[in-house]
C-alpha cells in the first residue's frame, strides 16, 4: 500500500485551512502554519516528511512571495512542490507566482477536485524526480566523485543517457606490469592487498582529473572523459590522470619491492574518438560503460606499452598540442584488430596548464 503523503497547509485564515483539511485529510497527513514564517519553521523541522505545500499568497508577517524567496535559497527544499493559492484572478499574479518558483497556481474559492488533482500531479512529479535522482546516484556514484554526481543531478540526466548514445570521449587503460608473476608467488591475501592499493591509486587519480571510472578488469583500470558530462579538454585530463598515476608508480613499485621482493610498474594507453556510452547489461544487472573501436584501441595501446610508459594515439597528441612532450614510435605500428598501421606516440611530459 502506497504511503500517505504529508502536506503543509499555509494560510492565515483558519476557515480556509479548515476547508482544505476537510477534503484532503482523507488522503494526506496534514501539517499547518498560519503564515510564511511559521511555515519555514515547520518545513525546517519536517523537510524529510513534507511532499507538498499549499501556500496562501497574502498573509501577515511573511507573505507567499517572501516565503518563496527563502524557499529558493535552500537546495534541500527544491524538490518539494509549492502550490500558491490566491483570490486574485489577474494573469500577471499567476505568472509572478510561477516565476517565483511555484509548481502550480490555485484560485480561490477552492474547487476540491481541482485542488486534489493538481496536488496529486505535483506530488507524482516529485516522486518521479526522486526516483530519477536515486537512479542517477546509484548508477554514477560508483564511477565518479560526488561533486560531479551533484552536477548531473542539478543539470538532469535523460533516459537517452542511460540507453546509450554516441559521444566523443577520451579512454584510458592502465595496468600493473609484472603483477601476474608477482601474484603467482604470493598468498591470496597479499595479492588482494597489493591489487586493492593499485586500484585505489588509479581510481583516485581518475577522480582528481574529473574522469569517469568505468571498471576494474583484474589488474587493469578503465576510465573515460567526456561522458556523462561534456568535457572540453578531455585529452589533456586523461593524460593528466596518467601522469598522476606514473608519478605515484615509483612509490608503489618500491612498496611492492620492499614487501614482496619484486618491483612492478604501470603501463598506460590513451585514445580518443567516438564511442557508444550508456547503461548496458541484463535487466537485473547493468553497468554504465563505453563500447566501440575507440575503447578497443585504447586497450590495445596499453597492451603494447612497456612498464612505466604512457602510449597515446595521434588523435590525443593533436589535442594536446604543445602542452605535451611526445616521441613518435612511427606510423607503422600494428595494433591487434586494426587493418591499417597506426601511429603511436610516447607521452614523456605534460605541462601543468590546461585549456579552460
Amino acid at each position: 500500500m502506497e504511503q500517505r503523503a504529508t502536506i503543509l497547509i499555509v494560510d492565515d485564515d483558519e476557515i480556509n485551512r479548515d476547508i482544505l483539511r476537510s477534503f484532503l485529510e482523507g488522503d494526506y497527513e496534514i501539517l499547518e502554519a498560519s503564515d510564511g514564517q511559521e511555515a519555514l519553521e515547520v518545513l525546517s523541522a519536517h523537510t524529510e516528511e513534507i511532499e507538498g505545500i499549499l501556500l496562501d499568497l497574502v498573509m501577515p508577517r511573511m507573505d507567499g512571495y517572501a516565503f518563496m524567496e527563502r524557499y529558493n535559497r535552500e537546495a534541500r527544499w527544491q524538490n518539494i512542490p509549492v502550490l500558491i493559492s490566491s483570490g486574485d484572478e489577474r494573469l500577471q499574479t499567476e505568472n509572478r507566482c510561477l516565476e517565483a518558483g511555484a509548481w502550480d497556481f490555485l484560485r480561490k474559492p477552492y474547487n476540491p477536485a481541482t485542488v486534489n488533482l493538481r496536488l496529486k500531479n505535483s506530488i507524482s512529479r516529485r516522486r518521479l524526480a526522486e526516483m530519477q535522482r536515486r537512479r542517477v546516484m546509484d548508477t554514477f556514484s560508483r564511477y565518479m566523485e560526488p561533486a560531479v554526481v551533484e552536477v548531473l543531478l542539478r543539470d538532469g540526466v535523460t533516459d537517452e543517457d542511460f540507453r546509450g548514445k554516441s559521444m566523443e570521449i577520451a579512454v584510458l587503460f592502465v595496468d600493473i606490469r609484472g603483477f601476474t608473476s608477482l601474484s603467482e608467488q604470493l598468498e591470496a591475501e597479499k595479492v588482494v592487498e597489493i591489487l586493492n592499493r593499485f586500484l585505489t591509486l588509479t581510481s583516485e587519480a581518475i577522480q582528481r582529473s574529473g574522469g569517469t571510472l568505468d571498471k576494474f578488469i583484474g589488474d587493469c583500470t578503465m576510465a573515460f572523459w567526456g561522458a556523462p558530462l561534456p568535457c572540453e579538454d578531455k585529452a589533456y585530463l586523461a593524460c593528466r590522470a596518467a601522469m598522476d598515476m606514473q608519478e605515484q608508480a615509483g612509490e608503489f613499485g618500491a612498496y611492492a619491492k620492499e614487501l614482496y621482493g619484486q618491483e612492478v610498474a604501470f603501463s598506460v594507453g590513451i585514445h580518443m574518438g567516438t564511442a557508444v556510452v550508456g547503461s548496458f547489461g541484463a535487466p537485473d544487472r547493468k553497468d554504465y560503460t563505453a563500447i566501440g573501436d575507440t575503447v578497443n584501441t585504447a586497450s590495445r595501446l596499453e597492451s603494447i606499452a612497456p612498464p612505466g610508459a604512457i602510449y597515446i594515439s595521434k588523435e590525443v597528441a593533436d589535442r594536446l598540442g604543445d602542452r605535451g612532450e611526445t616521441t613518435s614510435l612511427g606510423r607503422d605500428i600494428h595494433l591487434k584488430g586494426k587493418k591499417e598501421n597506426f601511429e603511436v606516440l610516447v607521452l614523456n611530459r605534460l605541462r601543468k596548464e590546461r585549456r579552460e
